[in-house]
């Protein structure tokens, strides 16, 4: 975990926040891939964080948010307000990529 004093959060309640909109997802459209995404959250220097949504090794998807836009999503996290409307859409969109791609990878029985 990395935490950046200059922001006052950490990159893991970065993914929080994007853990808490592709949940909010989850109950409103249901994943067509079998559990939940693993999210790796990196810092940039130039003032993003690049954002991958994993299943499978082979499969990933990524996006970035702004320093601005990580500091709001983790604001509305950690207050418990639930997820963040300003996210919610790149991290819906990374999740349909993610689906796409791991449709080739069937479930285990």
């Amino acid at each position: 975990m990395t935490y950046y004093n200059n922001l006052g959060f950490s990159d893991s309640q970065v993914a929080g926040a994007i853990a808490e909109a592709a949940v909010h997802d989850l109950r409103v459209n249901n994943f067509g891939f079998h559990g939940f995404p693993q999210i790796e959250v990196s810092g940039d220097p130039g003032g993003f964080f690049t954002v991958v949504l994993r299943w499978h090794k082979a499969s990933s998807t990524q996006f970035q948010l702004s320093e601005a836009e990580a500091k709001a999503a983790v604001k509305k996290f950690t207050s418990g307000a639930g997820y963040d409307p300003a996210i919610f859409n790149r991290v819906q969109e990374s999740l349909v990529e993610l689906e796409g791609k791991a449709s080739r990878y069937p479930a285990v029985s």
